[in-house]
């Protein structure tokens, strides 16, 4: 859908512009609603509200969308990086016609957002997963040193994906996703997610990358199946009380979320598909 298009069935605004709603805009920019609602608290966008409290988005609205994937899909740049470059959105809107924005939100703001979104204290929080309070308390006031496992066990505390714990961009459903447009999760020790289908879905296919020594540092469990598909290196899968899987190129390993799980690159870097179903990362 081109703007064009939503021009000829978009709302009415302010004025002589025309405006649009996000479900229109999500499908023009080809962007899900959460991830346009997620550059709007990044201060990247600020869209018109209704008095019902609905975004109404105009025309230079939608092409500031538009530069802002490309900025973060072609160049790679951080929010903090796009603002710079572009400028923090400006309310254009009339006095109350929106909530004030919301500032950006730094991972371990995130984190201490989503714990008490689910009602639990630091000390719940480390009964259920096994971390202390120390660690998770460091992580909330922005200390690094997460690995996959614990923030997996985080997520599982929390009802929500690793996706939300990173505040990752989401692409609206699209039946192709080219190599370089995959949205990108990264630990500190380099281990790289990249995700390989958009939109809602029931499995949930990444791109692995891990560098030599590096792995999930950790055992985590959690609902459904998964999959891995060796592309090169030697993987590492340790199943607790079944053993270790030393994978080499074209092996695959079909197991149980449900059984505590680890894995590493030992002797080199590793690259694989990694499903999980349902959608877990």
């Amino acid at each position: 859908m081109d703007i064009g298009t939503l021009m000829g069935g978009g709302l009415a605004a302010s004025g002589s512009s025309v405006g649009f709603s996000i479900g229109e805009v999500s499908q023009a920019v080809g962007l899900a609603p959460q991830t346009l609602r997620l550059w709007e608290r990044e201060r990247l966008v600020r869209p018109r509200r209704t008095d019902r409290g609905y975004r109404v988005y105009t025309e230079p609205d939608v092409s500031r969308l538009r530069e802002i994937k490309h900025l973060r899909k072609v160049e790679g740049l951080n929010f903090a990086a796009i603002r710079k470059q572009m400028g923090a959105a400006e309310n254009t809107g009339a006095s109350g016609d929106r909530p004030a924005a919301e500032p950006s939100e730094a991972p371990g703001e995130r984190l201490r957002r989503l714990r008490v979104k689910a009602h639990k204290t630091l000390k719940e929080v480390s009964e259920a997963t096994g971390l202390s309070i120390s660690f998770i308390s460091a992580l909330e006031r922005g200390g690094s040193g997460a690995s996959v496992a614990s923030l997996r066990s985080l997520a599982g505390a929390y009802g929500v994906t690793m996706r939300e714990l990173f505040g990752a961009d989401l692409e609206a459903a699209e039946p192709l996703v080219r190599r370089s447009d995959r949205p990108v999760m990264q630990w500190d020790n380099g281990v790289r997610f990249e995700e390989m289908a958009s939109g809602e879905k029931t499995m949930d296919p990444s791109y692995l990358r891990v560098p030599a020594g590096a792995g999930s540092e950790g055992f985590y469990s959690h609902t459904g199946e998964e999959f891995i598909y060796v592309v090169s290196g030697h993987l590492h899968v340790e199943l607790k009380d079944q053993g270790t899987f030393r994978m080499s190129p074209g092996d695959t390993l079909y197991f149980p979320s449900t059984t505590p799980h680890r894995w590493w690159a030992e002797e080199g870097p590793v690259e694989a598909v990694y499903v999980n179903t349902p959608p877990t990362f």
